[in-house]
């Protein structure tokens, strides 16, 4: 089945999870339709430094009067693979890393080990569906994996493929999560996830902007970053693959945002000018961003030939995200004031 979200239609597709339907309100006079329906995505913070723009993009989000209502009899399954756009505490969990204030602090009043000052994509999506917050696959305590779990750890790529904590290394993670619950299951316990609940659940996957920028943060040249391009689709093919011969079958593919106009590379990146777009942002990061995201395109639609028994979205949130900064005006004086900020 076919589904491309981008800034234009982006909404929580039918075909997506089974008992999920949308309801939109009326469109208010004088706001385009595709303002709401862009910004309901937009929300995600890939560093420290980006916690003042997501709290600008919280601001939009919350201001839409156009919300995604589900009407599920049971809170949907989620198991969720990615980075720090994703991640809810495993790099907390898992290297007992810190992350402190800000981050947190407007949503939820303390650190929970998201890279961000309130909540993330998977956050919103997981309201709007009616179900509880993807508790992080390696936090012991306090956590209920009865709606899913989430994988993602900040910093991961799908390269090297053996380094903690990989896209290849999440997926093993999740056969072994998978393993574990069908046991329980089997055993009498009623709080597991059973194989139908496998089945049934929706895989998301947001991977690839760090395997992007951690080669250009190692001096590579554009042409060499987009030599590593390919090698990077097959990881992430490999992995979608491998959840769907477990017996899934809605997957929920992210591209990669701009990360040219991330505050952070911006900083770390000397005598740049040169290399600016008319928004202020890395014009060589971005080209590669969008190389790569033609790419994913290409390949959730083989494996669309390919698993026609299978719904695979795939969300433009490059498209979105870079609206939001070209168009900074459009969405509200606080986000223009950032942007002048950050010099974006």
């Amino acid at each position: 089945a076919r589904t491309n979200l981008g800034y234009k239609t982006l909404h929580l597709h039918k075909g997506t999870i089974n008992c999920l339907r949308t309801k939109h309100k009326t469109n208010t006079p004088n706001q385009p339709a595709n303002q709401k329906q862009s910004s309901s995505m937009a929300l995600s913070a890939s560093h420290h430094f980006f916690f003042l723009f997501s709290l600008a993009l919280v601001s939009v989000l919350l201001a839409l009067p156009h919300p995604v209502v589900a009407q599920c009899k049971n809170p949907p399954v989620i198991f969720n693979f990615g980075d720090s756009n994703s991640d809810t505490g495993g790099l907390v969990a898992g290297l007992g890393f810190p992350v402190n204030l800000p981050n947190g602090r407007t949503f939820f009043g303390r650190s929970t080990g998201r890279l961000c000052d309130g909540r993330l994509v998977i956050d919103f999506l997981c309201q709007s569906v009616i179900t509880s917050f993807l508790s992080p696959y390696m936090e012991s305590l306090g956590s209920t994996f009865s709606n899913g779990a989430n994988f993602a750890v900040v910093g991961s790529s799908t390269l090297p493929k053996y380094v903690p904590f990989a896209l290849n290394v999440q997926v093993m993670q999740f056969l072994h999560f998978k393993s574990r619950s069908l046991e329980l299951v089997t055993a009498g316990s009623g709080k597991s996830i059973s194989d139908e609940g496998f089945r049934g659940a929706l895989y998301m996957v947001d991977i690839g902007q760090n395997d992007l920028a951690d080669s250009f943060a190692k001096n590579l040249s554009y042409v060499q970053v987009i030599k590593l391009i390919p090698s990077v689709l097959a990881e992430i093919k490999n992995a979608i693959t491998v959840l769907y011969n477990q017996g899934g079958r809605k997957f929920w593919v992210h591209n990669t945002g701009p990360f040219g106009c991330s505050p952070q590379k911006l900083s770390l990146v000397q005598n740049h000018s040169h290399n600016l777009d008319t928004y202020g942002c890395i014009s060589s990061y971005n080209a590669a961003a969008k190389v790569f995201n033609e790419g994913l395109l290409h390949i959730c639609q083989e494996m669309r030939s390919e698993m026609k028994d299978a719904t695979i979205g795939y969300v433009d949130i490059y498209s979105i995200k870079y609206d939001l900064i070209a168009n900074s005006s459009r969405y509200g004086k606080f986000i223009k004031q950032l942007l002048d900020f950050f010099d974006i």
